[in-house]
């Protein structure tokens, strides 16, 4: 069977943790190799040093086949692995094409609800299946990522594609010590993140507080975006459970106290923000449907309107 050629792009949080695992697995057994499109300091580092996994007091290092900037350099791979922020998805997409070939599988590990068609509006035609991942981890400096969760879990997958291939991929995963699962519901499963983070990091940002706050503070504001949402979702045909906004809530709770959500720190931190992915979606597809979301306005209005860190 020949070597299959995997590549990660964005090597952060996400990308290094899952890319880094897959590297340290394979890499040398001629089973897969696996290739990092990285920048910067983050690629200086992994040039010189490696990729660092930290695991509380453990800590893993491995190489990948290639650490670049240049996808030329690798040329077209079987699977493509997106990991950088949504806002820089379509700019990215135009810089990896080098890796992209007829055969090549793209899997977006990015939050929102529409990546994969937005994928296909720059790449028509190319296969991609949809990724979702839960996990706690942090890039803490160049070529050092931090998986501070004790656990984490992959959902890829497409319905319509082949399913030996997607087994293949499974079981490459899997055999990585990857908590990875290929279900039959992946669309839901999309959705259903979606739901929390979208409802958390429009909250957070807005009132500029963490979870906890949140909860004790704003509570019925955080049920009017969960019941929002739901009633997008039911006009888009995506079955939420009925308890959907209750479930995610107690979810939030179970938060350590001070947590806040990726969106939210980016807003301190003066960063592009997913704004537009997490919170103008929603806007966008009411609007196609004819539905009233008048919490989700207007957080998003206050958020894209007035300066941040918000001042009381």
């Amino acid at each position: 069977m020949d070597t299959l050629r995997i590549a990660f792009s964005g090597i952060g949080a996400v990308g290094g943790y899952y890319g880094g695992m897959l590297a340290s697995r394979y890499q040398g057994t001629g089973k897969a190799d696996v290739f990092f499109i990285a920048r910067g300091e983050n690629l200086r580092a992994i040039r010189e040093n490696g990729l660092q996994i930290k695991h509380g007091k453990r800590i893993m290092r491995t190489a990948p086949a290639l650490a670049t900037d240049n996808p030329s350099e690798i040329g077209p791979v079987d699977y493509l692995f997106c990991c950088t922020k949504s806002y820089d998805l379509e700019e990215n997409i135009r810089q990896l094409k080098p890796l992209i070939g007829p055969d090549t599988v793209i899997i977006p590990l990015l939050n929102g609800a529409d990546i994969e068609e937005r994928i296909h509006a720059s790449l028509p035609g190319q296969e991609v299946w949809k990724g979702c991942i839960y996990i706690g981890s942090r890039l803490i400096s160049p070529g050092i990522v931090d998986k501070f969760s004790p656990k984490e879990r992959l959902f890829f997958g497409n319905k319509e594609a082949d399913k030996t291939r997607q087994e293949r991929l499974l079981k490459l995963l899997v055999y990585a010590r990857i908590n990875a699962f290929n279900p039959p519901d992946i669309d839901l499963r999309i959705w259903k993140k979606f739901f929390m983070i979208s409802t958390a990091a429009t909250i957070t940002s807005f009132y500029n507080q963490p979870i906890d706050e949140v909860l004790a503070q704003h509570l019925d504001m955080f049920i009017a975006l969960g019941t929002e949402l739901k009633n997008v979702a039911n006009a888009l045909g995506v079955s939420l459970p009925d308890d959907i906004v209750h479930t995610s809530i107690e979810a939030q709770k179970m938060m350590p106290v001070g947590s806040t959500t990726s969106m939210h720190s980016d807003f301190l931190a003066g960063k592009r923000t997913e704004l537009e992915s997490l919170t103008g979606y929603v806007i966008r597809q009411a609007e196609k449907y004819g539905i009233s979301v008048p919490t989700y306005r207007f957080m998003y209005e206050g958020l894209s309107l007035y300066p941040y860190p918000r001042k009381e």
